[in-house]
């Protein structure tokens, strides 16, 4: 019988309940089938694109056909020829945001340090910001023409003067006072800004004129907030973010027009909940494929995130992501120049492209596994005569070696596991290949994980079981 293999990240509190759980692997939905057919495909590889001379990749944003990265201590110019350019020291961090505007300046800044730096992309001049009228941020934007910032510890925000990052006017602020909630973080969305506090979310549409002014937009207020400001990015068309209100942290959104909409699921929330501190988690989005994907990553747990937002099912869009040795994806920062999907590494000072042909991650084994969900019936005993998993196969090792899959299985409701079997997914063009395991044992109880890391394509498309159920 065909038996419900694929799936997503959807490990719950107890194991015995769902143990669920997709490494490294994404879902392809198959609406041209009939009945949705699912297929799962392995994360892209990363190759390097480019090492700066300094460490680690705090930011980076194309702008006019020029990547701008802010590697440790220095900010560079790299240009689609693979060479770069050093522009200057800054003293950012790992949330370093970018915006740029119309005048060509781009602005770097950083909640960590409160310091902002501007780069003139006409004259080549860097400058900090040191305009007593600025107050530093945790995030930088931009909104018809003006810079927008918000005062950290406060209920304010407040704007840059019209196409120039450097300078302020200390009467151009705003205050977020209906509700006694400092705010989180802010950013623009289809030319409004959206203010996250910690436990409430308002919306300010621009007011044209001579001057910069906001309106509030009326009756549009969330009593939903931000759990870590550098968890909001954007992607698929609306605003993602890990939430908090007066009762709690641990969700994720997304923005349905002015409403919060949960796309995680139990599983998600639980893992969430079980990190130590969360208000330090980043995201960053990308498109690629026909997915987009939201990258959320928890520095101080280890652990990478990753919802699918193609896939209409929350069970089935999340996933988690890992780098060998290092346990969380080693991704920092996100940005797509030169017709790549660039990101850059919170360890060294290296870019990567994300290449789907790479079957590494920079050189390091690409673990993949998938946990799926139980097989029970009624608690009987059941025989497993023969497990058969539908890979392509024939894609064999670059060496002409057979590449190898791993089976286990648990009969403890997923606490512990046998030693893993082998089987093979077959030489360069042994097409016909069946990667099967057979004589597996009887259960009342079961939970199948496959696993490998081959440097080879690897493909997914369901599984098939062959059983015997018992009478007890």
């Amino acid at each position: 019988m065909k038996f419900n293999f694929l799936g997503g990240q959807h490990k719950w509190f107890s194991k015995n309940q769902n143990s669920q759980e997709t490494v490294n692997m994404f879902l392809e939905v198959d609406l041209s089938e009939e009945d949705n057919k699912l297929t799962l495909y392995r994360v892209d590889g990363k190759i390097a694109f480019l090492t700066l001379p300094t460490a680690p990749i705090y930011g980076m944003s194309e702008f006019r056909g020029v990547l701008y990265v802010v590697a440790g201590a220095y900010l560079y110019k790299v240009l689609n020829d693979y060479s770069y350019t050093t522009i200057g020291a800054v003293d950012l961090d790992f949330d370093t945001t970018i915006a740029a505007n119309n005048a060509g300046q781009v602005c770097f800044n950083s909640g960590v340090t409160n310091k902002a730096y501007v780069y003139n992309t006409n004259t080549s001049v860097l400058a900090q910001i040191t305009d007593p009228a600025f107050y530093g941020s945790p995030r930088v934007d931009y909104l018809d023409g003006y810079g927008v910032f918000v005062r950290p510890n406060t209920q304010e925000f407040y704007v840059s003067a019209y196409n120039d990052f450097l300078t302020f006017d200390g009467l151009e602020f705003n205050s977020n006072g209906s509700d006694p909630d400092n705010l989180v973080t802010g950013i623009v969305d289809h030319r409004e800004l959206v203010l996250f506090g910690r436990k409430t979310t308002s919306f300010w549409f621009a007011i044209e004129g001579t001057t910069f002014s906001l309106d509030r937009r009326q009756g549009a207020d969330m009593e939903v907030g931000c759990a870590a400001d550098l968890s909001v990015a954007k992607i698929d068309n609306t605003v993602f973010f890990l939430g908090s209100n007066a009762y709690g942290s641990g969700l994720v959104y997304k923005l349905n027009q002015y409403t919060p909409q949960i796309i995680s699921n139990r599983g998600i929330e639980y893992l969430i909940n079980s990190f130590e501190r969360v208000d330090d988690a980043f995201a960053y989005t990308y498109q690629k494929g026909g997915h987009s994907f939201y990258v959320l990553t928890f520095p101080t747990a280890n652990k990478t995130l990753v919802y699918d937002a193609a896939i209409q099912d929350n069970d089935l869009a999340w996933s988690v992501r890992e780098t060998y040795g290092l346990g969380r994806d080693r991704a920092s920062c996100y940005a797509f120049a030169f017709g790549k999907h660039l990101v850059g590494d919170f360890v060294s000072g290296v870019l990567y492209e994300l290449d789907e042909n790479t079957h590494t991650d920079a050189g390091l084994p690409i673990v993949w596994s998938r946990t799926c969900a139980h097989i029970i019936s009624d608690f009987k005993r059941i025989k497993h005569k023969e497990v058969v998993l539908n890979f392509e196969t024939g894609v064999g090792l670059e060496s002409g070696d057979d590449p190898l899959v791993y089976l286990t299985y648990s009969d403890d409701g997923g606490h512990s596991y046998i030693t893993p079997r082998q089987a093979s997914l077959g030489v360069i063009g042994q097409r016909k290949n069946r990667v099967m395991w057979a004589r597996l044992g009887n259960s009342r109880d079961r939970v199948y994980k496959v696993f490998g890391s081959e440097p080879v394509k690897t493909v997914l498309m369901g599984g098939y079981i062959d059983v015997e159920a018992g009478k007890t």
